[in-house]
């Protein structure tokens, strides 16, 4: 990365007004009163301070000197914008990162705002910004950043956003307002993202997978990307690793999968348990160690790797990063309760919960499952995902499988869904109250036992505050989930 350019950033001080430095004294001081009274402030500050201020997010976010990155996607967004912050700060360079998942402009602003100084000035040199695919073109707009990254795109939330076409729309107006000199990552094996830089003439960085596993079941693979993106014609995979991201090519106009540019060729298990993994960087190679799970993260640490080369961060300061790499916020977090372990596997969406399944049913030993789905506005209002999700897998489970607890607003809703699953209504116990839920799947879990909860976002924030009242452990290592 080098340290001479500055593409075009502002100096600190330079051409700021007084309305940024009230709006970045209105943030602050509304971020420190939401903090004293325990009501959080990731949104209400940023949002607060772009009324007072419109165009303070362009103003600190052009700051960088070495500009700003962001990652937008369905899934992966906030695991791959964790482990690629960490790389850079491997590389030794400060970033800002919003760290706490707030992914629209308003939680961006806060991030900014946050680690602003009162002067109204960043003294990071690079920023890292999740941000979600509604907003990706507006922050593109006004942050202008140096790189973006898009992990893929799945339906999700369709209260929100409706189709895939929508988001792809989204996302692509995003892309096209990057700055000419500005580099695009993007995932070869998601046909609808392969297909979309057109006559964009800024480098584009493609990451993928090279390995030679068992190919993933069909189950609906080309069920959200049916066609060819340039002629419609139906797409053929010669691999489908999961969902409908693999090795395609359409018989009709020849358009294919590109040849990725950062690749995955070979993972193993080495006798102590870690997962080691062996890429190629631009024909270079590279092996490391890496703590995360499930073929979903496998993508998230590509995505990582590719956006941090591009920017010129050594293959060393990757494999450290990703060596070292800690769970993200709700994603495969684990938590010591009485005796067991407790794992944190946010879902959102079809592709995100049959990963964690499909993780789930690797692991040998008892299944015992805790599901808290709620229809609340940050959850998306529109739960009929849940029977894209192939909970048919667990009713083949067996004997392994213990009684199945679910809670939250929508309980009974999630109980049907598992008895057309072939679950016997028996073995499904419904508990709306998420503290009750809790400890009843605590109860059913024997000590030295693993329970799994997979919680929607704010059935998450629910189970937490569940777990705090009980007095939970600090986290260990592990890793994270597709969301």
């Amino acid at each position: 990365m080098p340290h001479s350019e500055t593409n075009g950033r502002r100096e600190p001080g330079k051409n700021r007004s007084l309305k940024h430095l009230g709006g970045v004294w209105l943030g602050k001081t509304i971020m420190g009163l939401t903090r004293i009274t325990g009501r959080g402030g990731t949104t209400l500050p940023g949002r607060t301070a772009l009324k007072y201020a419109p165009d303070l997010l362009s103003y600190l976010g052009r700051q960088f000197a070495h500009g700003s990155l962001v990652v937008t996607g369905t899934n992966g967004k906030t695991t791959t914008s964790h482990l690629l912050t960490s790389i850079l700060r491997e590389a030794g360079y400060p970033c800002v990162h919003n760290q706490s998942g707030s992914n629209l402009s308003w939680g961006v602003a806060s991030s900014l705002i946050g680690a602003s100084t009162w002067g109204a000035s960043l003294p990071a040199s690079i920023g890292v910004m999740e941000v979600d695919e509604g907003a990706f073109p507006f922050v593109v707009e006004e942050l202008q950043p140096r790189g973006a990254v898009v992990t893929n795109i799945f339906r999700d939330q369709l209260d929100r956003f409706g189709d895939t076409d929508h988001i792809q729309k989204k996302i692509k107006s995003g892309l096209d307002a990057l700055p000419a000199a500005s580099f695009q990552v993007l995932n070869a094996d998601d046909p609808s993202l392969a297909g979309m830089p057109g006559d964009r003439s800024s480098p584009t960085w493609y990451y993928g997978l090279e390995l030679k596993l068992p190919p993933h079941r069909l189950q609906g693979a080309v069920r959200n990307i049916k066609s060819c993106p340039r002629c419609h014609h139906r797409l053929h995979y010669d691999r489908v690793y999961f969902a409908h991201l693999g090795r395609y090519r359409c018989p009709q106009c020849r358009f294919s999968r590109p040849e990725p540019h950062v690749a995955l060729v070979d993972r193993s298990v080495r006798e102590d348990g870690q997962t080691v993994l062996k890429l190629r960087l631009h024909g270079e190679p590279l092996e490391l160690t890496c703590p995360l799970l499930g073929i979903y993260n496998l993508y998230n640490v590509l995505a990582a790797a590719s956006c941090a080369r591009a920017l010129n961060a050594s293959p060393a300061a990757i494999a450290a990063a990703i060596a070292a790499a800690t769970p993200s916020f709700g994603r495969m977090e684990r938590f010591t309760v009485k005796g067991r372990t407790l794992v944190m596997a946010l879902v959102k969406n079809a592709v995100g919960a049959n990963e964690v399944l499909r993780t789930l049913m690797e692991r040998r030993g008892q299944i015992h499952l805790l599901i808290a789905i709620n229809d609340r506005i940050a959850d998306g209002t529109d739960i009929s995902w849940l029977w894209d999700v192939d909970f048919e897998q667990l009713a083949t489970s067996g004997e392994r499988l213990a009684p199945v607890v679910v809670s939250g607003q929508r309980a009974w809703d999630m109980a049907v869904r598992l008895k057309y699953a072939g679950i016997e209504p028996g073995a499904i116990i419904a508990v709306e109250n998420s503290r009750q839920a809790l400890l009843q799947a605590l109860k059913l879990t024997p000590p030295g036992e693993i329970l799994l909860i997979m919680p929607t976002y704010t059935a998450m924030f629910d189970l937490r505050r569940a777990l705090n009242a009980l007095g939970i452990s600090r986290p260990r290592r592990e890793g994270s989930t597709s969301g």
